[in-house]
């Protein structure tokens, strides 16, 4: 059985009570100090440029040094409002290029942790109204934004992790068939994906066939685990809802040997943030005991024998 990484969000140890975001009291150090109370987590994943601008590198170094934690990846994060029109398919050529720089920078940090993996969200890159986009255009732009960072930086793997709406109305990568079309275009090696499982529900995607497709093309480089009742990006508990597509997505993981982190996207708005991560881990090794029994299983397009082997699976014969 493969040694595991559970990563999860930084700012979710500094909400609870009825915040969903972390007040100005909170800094990264002080973050990492709380996630090092949750028993079973092994890393963490840090926000560029947010979680640098409290505490520098050394810093953030410092802390994690008097922790058991290490660090898997670091998330880039185009802020608001400058990149609020998009990043890399924004049509103002000066922003455009700021946003590289900015995935640029996110590289070096990268490499003064020791990792070699970026993570991309494009929440931005989106439009509201028909015409508004010149889809083409901005598809190319997009394109030569990560052909050039990934020919200057061979070093490091940058995942794209598609959301199909929020903060825009809809987004240019709204689904993991967009993905992987933009991942052909733009052909190179370390160019992948990180799949989130509540914007998959969003999308209208069921997360294992997703998971499948991605893994079967050696271009998963990330995993986001969570929850939701597949309108909106609710960030709940593992196992919450979908409990048999959490089963059925592991089965594929353990199957097509996936070998990233499993990383928990959740948003403990109400209660204990310790406790909730701790329970995202003991749910995600319960179901991946449970995957790792099914592995061995072929689907056969039978479905009551599928189903009664799910069944079982989630709550016993």
């Amino acid at each position: 059985m493969l040694t595991r990484s559970f990563s999860t969000r930084l700012n979710s140890f500094g909400i609870g009570l009825g915040k969903k975001y972390p007040d100005e009291s909170w800094t990264t150090v002080k973050l990492i100090a709380e996630a090092a109370k949750v028993k079973g987590l092994t890393s963490l994943e840090l926000n560029y440029p947010e979680h640098f601008v409290k505490n520098s590198v050394d810093e953030v170094k410092a802390a994690l040094a008097a922790t058991h934690l290490n660090v898997k990846a670091i998330q880039l994060r185009w802020p608001a409002p400058k990149f609020s029109n998009g990043g890399f398919a924004n049509t103002d050529e000066s922003i455009r290029r700021a946003a590289i720089d900015t995935v640029k920078e996110a590289s070096k940090v990268a490499r003064d942790f020791g990792v070699d993996h970026v993570l991309l969200w494009p929440a931005h890159d989106g439009y509201e109204y028909p015409l508004q986009m010149d889809y083409v255009k901005s598809w190319n732009a997009f394109r030569d934004a990560l052909i050039e960072l990934a020919d200057e930086n061979p070093d490091i793997r940058y995942s794209i992790e598609f959301k199909p709406a929020e903060p825009r109305g809809r987004t240019l990568l709204n689904t993991t068939g967009a993905v992987l079309k933009m991942l052909s275009d733009v052909d190179r090696k370390n160019v992948g994906v990180t799949l989130d499982f509540g914007h998959l529900l969003m999308a209208g995607e069921n997360p294992a066939q997703s998971a499948a497709m991605c893994l079967k093309d050696g271009k998963m480089f990330g995993l986001q685990l969570n929850d939701s009742h597949g309108a909106a990006d609710d960030g709940l508990l593992v196992g919450s809802i979908h409990l048999s597509e959490t089963i059925e997505l592991a089965y594929y993981l353990v199957r097509e040997k996936y070998e990233g982190t499993f990383y928990f996207d959740t948003d403990p708005v109400r209660e204990n943030p310790v406790r909730e991560c701790e329970m995202n881990i003991e749910r995600m090794k319960h179901v991946l005991a449970k995957a790792e029994k099914l592995a061995k299983f072929t689907p056969t397009g039978d479905a009551l024998a599928s189903s009664q082997l799910l069944w079982e699976a989630s709550v016993g014969s």
